[in-house]
């Protein structure tokens, strides 16, 4: 029983995705509290695990458990709380983990 139980443990964990994407935020004025803001609001959802923004290329980049959080809850996020342009970039600059892309194959 407990290597059905550990099987099952080890495939679920083989299925869960990290997602990473990249979204091109236009009107932040300044580095630190523009920067800071958008940062803070992002690693508070449920689910996110890296935030990274680069004021002077205008980019923040994310990588997220895709089963707690995903890009419409990312958009909705920054446009109700804050008066930034955010656009994602293009599905090809993203890159899936490993796992993402094996979940995408079987998934």
């Amino acid at each position: 029983m407990n290597k059905i139980i550990s099987f099952f443990v080890i495939i679920s964990c083989l299925f869960a995705g990290t997602v990473s994407e990249s979204y091109k935020i236009k009107g932040m004025h300044c580095q630190y509290g523009c920067a800071n803001k958008v940062k803070s609001l992002m690693t508070e959802l449920d689910g996110m695990q890296k935030c990274e923004v680069d004021f002077d290329k205008s980019l923040m980049t994310v990588e997220y458990d895709d089963k707690k959080v995903n890009d419409v809850l990312i958009l909705s996020t920054l446009t109700e709380k804050t008066t930034f342009e955010t656009k994602k970039v293009s599905n090809e600059e993203n890159k899936k983990s490993f796992w993402g892309r094996l979940k995408g194959i079987f998934g």
